[in-house]
């Protein structure tokens, strides 16, 4: 069996991958899709399955758009890539589909973007519709702060940028009320990590020390989560309607102790969620590929 990881940069998990692929005797080879061209008419690259690993997500995009159209089998897919990219969509098809979400507005100028704050309430966040890795991510705690960033958004920002995507700021639940008398960190969220139908693991994540965002990539703190019932639903449902196969989905819960999808991603870093909770993660990706794909 040949597994073709596509990247941008070969970062840990493709190492881990690629050692897990060797150690279960499949053959694994990498494209670097900087280095590569298609001819939209005329297969150039064949493998049992792709393993869409690129950083940037337009180059993840089109370069699965064109592998599929030429009868290739790519993980994740097209359609869960498109939707999954792009969080207003990811936020309308979760909607539309009945899972709980944060409350979440649009707008594409400065004035529409104010009034939506003010029906949200503050604080709130503003986030680009296409980003990762917390980028872009902004705290709005007050009308000052707002109008401050929306015409830095509106000026110089790039056209996704200017698309204003804003949610309500989920406060945290009660949880263990010791630990915030003793003033220890809390949770902020649960990043669950699906591979098929399964949810392999999943880990809680801290606020970064001086910041509000929790994002693993960034350096906050990871640890183990227990994989509830309600967790475990949520997540595979989540994972559904995006059509996804390999995903990390992040979770919240707020005061009331409801759990939401907050995002989907369909790129997924794993090494935080590998090594805080112990898991073989890349060997978990590794054998549902051959599962399902080996011809």
């Amino acid at each position: 069996m040949l597994i073709t990881i596509i990247f941008n940069r070969i970062s840990w998990e493709e190492k881990q991958l690629i050692t897990e692929g060797k150690r279960k005797g499949v053959n694994v080879e990498t494209l670097d899709n900087r280095n590569i061209f298609f001819d939209l008419e005329k297969k150039k690259f064949e493998s049992d399955v792709f393993l869409q690993r690129s950083l940037s997500y337009l180059r993840g995009l089109y370069s699965t758009a064109i592998l599929e159209n030429q009868g290739n089998s790519v993980v994740n897919s097209y359609t869960t890539t498109r939707i999954c990219g792009d969080k207003l969509i990811t936020s309308l098809e979760l909607i539309k589909a009945g899972i709980p979400v944060p409350k979440t507005y649009c707008a594409f100028t400065k004035e529409s973007a104010l009034e939506a704050l003010e029906e949200v309430g503050y604080p709130a966040i503003i986030k680009p519709v296409i980003g990762s890795w917390g980028r872009l991510v902004a705290l709005l705690k007050e009308p000052e702060t707002a109008i401050a960033v929306l015409e830095d958004r509106e000026t110089l920002g790039q056209l996704y940028q200017k698309i204003f995507y804003i949610q309500e700021y989920v406060k945290m639940p009660p949880r263990d009320r010791q630990k915030y008398l003793n003033r220890k960190s809390v949770a902020r969220d649960i990043r669950s990590f699906v591979v098929g139908d399964e949810v392999v693991e999943a880990m809680n994540r801290y606020p970064i020390p001086g910041d509000w965002r929790s994002a693993a990539t960034r350096g906050a703190k990871a640890e183990t989560c227990k994989i509830t019932p309600e967790i475990e639903e949520l997540s595979l449902k989540a994972a559904k309607v995006v059509k996804g196969e390999i995903l990390g989905i992040d979770l919240m819960e707020n005061e009331k102790n409801e759990l939401m999808v907050q995002e989907i991603n369909h790129g997924p870093g794993f090494k935080a969620i590998s090594l805080s909770t112990g898991r073989n993660i890349a060997g978990k990706i590794i054998d549902y590929l051959i599962q399902k794909y080996k011809k």
